[in-house]
C-alpha cells in the first residue's frame, strides 16, 4: 500500500476509538462514515483496518439497536467466530483484543456479568500497553471496572488482582 492511503487509514484509526472515549452520540452517521472506511479497506485490500471497522461499527449497532444477546459480536457488521476463524494466528490475536476490548464495555454497560468473567479470562494474558491511547484507555479502563465489578463475587477474587494491576499503571 503506498504511503498516502495507509496515513488516511491511521488517521481513521484512530477516529472511532476517541469517539466512542469521549462518549459523543451514536448514531447511523457514524456507522455509514465507518462503512465508507471499510469499503476504501477493501478497494486498498488492508484487512486489519476492515476488521477494525467492522468491530467498531458492530460496536455502535449493538449499543444503539436493540440485541438479543448486546454483549456478543453477532451482527450485520461483525460476526466474531467467524472472522477469527479465517485469520492467521497473528491477526487474530489482535482481533481478540480488540473485540474483547468493545465486548467488555458492552458487557459492563448491560450488566452482564457472566460475559464480563468469559472476556476478562479471554484477555488477562495481555499486556497493558498498547500503541493507540484511546484504544488503551478504554480497554483499561472497562478492564478495570469490569475487574472491581465482579471481585465481589463468589469465586472471583482473581479479578481484584487484575482490576489492582490496572489502577496501579
Amino acid at each position: 500500500m503506498c504511503p498516502l492511503p495507509r496515513l488516511i487509514f491511521l488517521y481513521f484509526f484512530f477516529s472511532p476509538a476517541s469517539y466512542f472515549a469521549a462518549g459523543l452520540e451514536m448514531s447511523p452517521i457514524l456507522e455509514s462514515k465507518l462503512l465508507i472506511l471499510e469499503e476504501m479497506s477493501r478497494t486498498f485490500k488492508a484487512g486489519g483496518f476492515l476488521t477494525t471497522f467492522q468491530m467498531d461499527r458492530q460496536f455502535a449497532l449493538n449499543l444503539r439497536t436493540k440485541r438479543e444477546n448486546p454483549t456478543e459480536f453477532q451482527g450485520e457488521a461483525y460476526y466474531e467466530e467467524q472472522s477469527l476463524s479465517e485469520m492467521n494466528p497473528h491477526a487474530r490475536k489482535m482481533a481478540i483484543r480488540d473485540s474483547s476490548s468493545l465486548r467488555l464495555q458492552l458487557a459492563f454497560l448491560f450488566c452482564d456479568e457472566d460475559a464480563m468473567a468469559q472476556i476478562l479470562d479471554r484477555i488477562k494474558d495481555y499486556p497493558l500497553t498498547d500503541g493507540q491511547p484511546p484504544r488503551l484507555h478504554s480497554r483499561l479502563c472497562f478492564t478495570g471496572l469490569a475487574a472491581f465489578a465482579l471481585s465481589g463475587k463468589n469465586g472471583c477474587k482473581p479479578y481484584q488482582k487484575l482490576g489492582h494491576d490496572v489502577s496501579g499503571l
